[in-house]
């Protein structure tokens, strides 16, 4: 993670690599969702509990076949904040190295006028230098507020940005979870340490567009290792 020493804040905040991964890890667990063979009828069970059966387990499964498509979708998002994270640490760095040099011109500038103010001190003929040092420090600190506010202006666009990824996971289902859903709060920890985008990943793998059913025996431990790469 990036010490930003001379902006003083991280206007960027975020780990590209963690949510590169955190996409790897979608698109492989969709992949691994879509090996999952659905339930099917038992030739050799009839009657009603079997129909009962068949019809529970072909709701279960079309609720099922929505979660890879989701987590496909997801993929994409991070891949696109991930790109832009990046994109957003170059400036940020690019803006501490300015700000770090106009801090230091800041200091110079100080140490100027400290030096001028005790030479006007013992000769009148040094007020006009005194009065250029005090021209050149308020130049310098109106260029490192230059810095800052751009360095302030990015941390708003991030932070926008973060956001809309955040609206666009939450978009890719209609809020309802599975019955039972697996558990993505350890990928969802990974997420919260850089964006708004991590709280919302968790709830909108787990989504489904129709009726929330109980999968059938095994589909969530099976969901929950895909995700997992266990």
């Amino acid at each position: 993670m990036t010490d930003f020493r001379g902006l003083g804040f991280d206007p960027v905040p975020g780990h590209p690599d963690a949510v590169a991964e955190a996409a790897r890890r979608c698109t492989e667990a969709a992949a691994r969702l879509r090996e999952i063979r659905p339930p099917a009828e038992i030739p050799e069970w009839a009657g009603p509990s079997a129909r009962a059966q068949a019809e529970r387990a072909g709701r279960a499964a079309t609720g099922l076949a929505a979660a890879p498509d989701a987590m496909d979708a997801a993929a994409a998002v991070l891949d696109g904040w991930a790109g832009t994270l990046v994109a957003h640490h170059r400036r940020a760095e690019d803006l501490d190295v300015r700000a770090a040099a106009a801090r230091r011109a800041v200091v110079g500038a100080e140490d100027d006028v400290e030096r001028a103010e005790t030479e006007a001190q013992f000769s009148p003929a040094g007020a006009g230098n005194l009065t250029a040092a005090r021209a050149r420090l308020a130049d310098r600190r109106q260029e490192l507020g230059r810095v800052l506010a751009e360095a302030r202006d990015l941390e708003r666009a991030h932070a926008t940005e973060a956001h809309r990824v955040a609206d666009r996971l939450a978009a890719l289902g209609d809020g309802t979870p599975l019955p039972s859903a697996p558990d993505f709060r350890g990928l969802a920890t990974h997420l919260e340490s850089f964006s708004a985008a991590g709280r919302e990943l968790g709830v909108t793998v787990a989504r489904t567009p129709v009726t929330p059913v109980p999968p059938p025996p095994g589909a969530v431990s099976a969901f929950a290792a895909a995700l997992g790469g266990r």
